[in-house]
């Protein structure tokens, strides 16, 4: 199974989003579902049974303290990425909690074999993949507050529809 560790998006996020996305964030690309809109934290990759054993045993083993609590992220500024032809929506100002979680799982992850990112974590969600161009500025900034009490190992499962994503475990975060 491919896996990642993720952040989840409420109903009301997810509906937020959609309609920023849907009135002034166009472009020329395939409409992520609302359904899977995340900000990813740490991707794990493929593993098996007994390495996804492992690796929540891991996770439960980590204090509590060192990966941050719950909190909040404003999601006010949009961006493009032409390799991967990626339109997201992220915050303008750096959120090191959400930074120094995302290093200790993917640290998790090294022990099962995942490989280490080299580029700085960049909390983002994925609006539009496949952009061919990049998308013209939005006449207004999303501003969409996302709350998170808890982070959670999702699996990627591949359709006809394309991806979706199946939540696997949740890891509350101190409030």
């Amino acid at each position: 199974m491919r896996i990642f560790f993720g952040l989840e998006t409420d109903s009301d996020t997810r509906r937020a989003l959609a309609d920023w996305r849907d009135r002034y964030g166009i472009a020329a690309g395939r409409a992520v579902p609302a359904a899977n809109f995340h900000i990813t934290l740490a991707f794990i990759g493929e593993v098996d049974n007994r390495r996804l054993d492992t690796l929540c045993r891991a996770v439960d083993a980590l204090e509590p303290g060192p990966h941050g609590g719950a909190g909040k992220i404003l999601l006010d500024q949009v961006g493009y990425w032409p390799k991967p032809g990626i339109y997201w929506a992220g915050p303008s100002q750096p959120a090191p909690e959400l930074a120094a979680l995302a290093r200790k799982l993917q640290h998790v992850g090294g022990m099962v074999g995942a490989r280490l990112e080299k580029r700085p974590f960049a909390p983002h969600v994925t609006l539009y993949r496949g952009c061919t161009e990049p998308p013209p500025a939005p006449a207004v900034l999303p501003a969409i507050t996302l709350a998170y009490a808890h982070f959670t190992l999702f699996e990627s499962q591949l359709g006809r529809q394309g991806a979706s994503y199946q939540a696997l475990e949740h890891w509350q975060l101190e409030p």
